[in-house]
């Protein structure tokens, strides 16, 4: 974040897991299923959603790891004929249900808290400097995540703190960011961009199958031209581009256009290799006249804009530019 203006740049690209708020109150689900045992399979199907739903709003919050929880039982006959309902914390009168801290913390809260720990090394490994960590977001609400954080990191990072409703947070930040574009100056991709070329046959490499004889020498069909690798930081609206030539050559004939790929992960050698992604192709009539003779070349200039959410591709080619808008993932 730059202290002129309040500019903010993206240094480490995010990434996420299974660990959002929504997976606590199905530990929670389950727990309780565990505890009412063969009992709860005769109560009606809301009970222990909406069982769930008071934990989230009224519990979820505020639970420290240190005090017991009362959750407050819905008004409904089928808590009334129960065998032995102390047994698993409810109370006399049948109110409440006694949760106990220690089996929230194991069962219910540290299986995701652990992976959100997780997630925040990953990201102080890779971003080496970080001054502070907000807790935001459903989960961000949590007073157990926020201590736990302060626990783990509290030695390396200096701010750790949770807005007052963190569940609103994020809602405010993408409206602040519409309103204020200019806010972020730099993104870190998350994915390796490029597009389709032919390529110098490499003897050795290359396999024989994607040899191709032009009259510019022997090409490798299918090679991936990268423009941006993951992870790689891009100030907003930067252009990356390429130039490439297009040869007048029956090879060629009739298949002309731009086709761009990602990856998610290094770069690959050919863009038919696992795990690459066709985004879009962008056609584009023949640049050659009949009266060119074949061999004769043509040069288009290929450029990529990363903007906040999206790329634009374009080409452009003897004066005339081809373009496309994509997703910036």
């Amino acid at each position: 974040m730059s202290s002129a203006g309040r500019r903010i740049s993206e240094v480490t690209k995010g990434h996420g897991a299974t660990c959002g708020s929504m997976f606590i109150d199905l530990n929670l689900g389950n727990l309780l299923i565990k505890k009412f045992g063969k009992q709860g399979t005769k109560f009606p199907k809301d009970i222990i959603p909406g069982l769930v739903d008071k934990f989230a709003y009224e519990l979820k919050p505020i639970f420290d790891g240190d005090e017991d929880l009362n959750l407050a039982l819905l008004r409904n006959d089928c808590f009334d004929n129960l065998e032995n309902p102390g047994s698993i914390g409810i109370n006399g009168n049948g109110s409440y249900m006694r949760l106990k801290a220690s089996e929230l913390k194991k069962v219910v809260f540290d299986p995701v808290v652990k992976k959100v720990l997780a997630l925040i090394q990953e990201q102080l490994d890779s971003a080496k400097s970080c001054q502070a960590i907000f807790m935001v977001g459903g989960f961000g609400a949590s007073a157990y995540l926020l201590k736990c954080v302060k626990q783990e990191f509290g030695g390396v990072v200096r701010i750790i703190s949770s807005p007052h409703k963190p569940e609103m947070a994020v809602v405010c930040g993408a409206v602040y960011a519409g309103l204020n574009p200019e806010l972020v100056t730099a993104r870190v991709t998350r994915r390796c961009y490029g597009i389709g070329v032919m390529s110098p046959f490499n003897e050795g490499i290359d396999p024989i199958s994607l040899k191709v004889h032009t009259t510019d020498g022997a090409k490798c069909r299918t090679r991936f031209s990268t423009f941006v690798r993951k992870g790689q930081k891009v100030e907003m609206d930067e252009c990356v581009s390429h130039r490439y030539n297009v040869i007048n050559d029956p090879c060629t004939f009739g298949s002309y256009g731009l086709t761009i790929y990602s990856i998610d992960g290094e770069p690959r050698r050919y863009y038919t290799d696992p795990g690459v992604s066709m985004l879009a192709r962008i056609p584009f009539p023949s640049p050659f006249k009949s009266s060119d003779p074949v061999g004769h070349k043509v040069y288009i200039n290929v450029k990529m804009y990363f903007g906040l959410s999206e790329i634009r591709a374009e080409g452009i080619i003897q004066g005339n530019k081809y373009c496309t808008t994509l997703r910036f993932d």
